[in-house]
């Protein structure tokens, strides 16, 4: 039987900001409990600078194509239309992306070790939570093109 329209999307009620947002929060509170930092370099603050801008040039990018294609950003709410050109035509995940390198990009900044750590968790409940059931929506909703649309584009960069 088929969902109604409002229920066909990828039942994903966990946002991926919120996941992110809870990895870079649990890695101030263990460094704040537990000091470890990063190995110090004068280049660390300005890598975590340019991770951060490139986060951002992402993002801005990507809303735009969701904005462009009248697309809701949300994942718990249907798409309109297959989204393949900006920075989708690079990477099936630019927002995820760009939360990424906003992650490690304050990691690098503030020289904590524990923010980098919490990265790996957050990008592992990103891929096996939020993708997997956003590719399994997209393969019921567009079908052959969306599975051309994986064989030419990585899944992140």
């Amino acid at each position: 039987m088929d969902k109604p329209a409002d229920e066909d999307h990828a039942n994903v009620h966990f946002p991926p900001p919120l996941i992110h947002g809870i990895g870079v929060l649990s890695g101030v509170a263990l460094a704040a409990l537990f000091p470890l930092t990063l190995p110090t370099s004068v280049w660390m603050p300005w890598l975590g600078g340019c991770l951060i801008a490139a986060s951002l040039f992402i993002a801005g990018s990507a809303f735009r194509e969701f904005s462009r294609h009248r697309n809701p950003v949300p994942p718990n709410q249907p798409i309109n239309r297959l989204m393949t050109g900006g920075p989708f035509y690079f990477t099936r995940n630019p927002l995820y992306l760009a939360l990424a390198l906003l992650h490690a990009g304050l990691g690098l900044i503030s020289s904590s070790a524990w923010l980098m750590l919490t990265l790996v968790p957050a990008l592992l409940i990103v891929r096996y939570y939020v993708i997997a059931r956003e590719e399994a929506y997209l393969t019921r909703r567009f079908g052959p093109a969306y599975h051309d649309y994986q064989t030419r584009v990585r899944r992140w960069f």
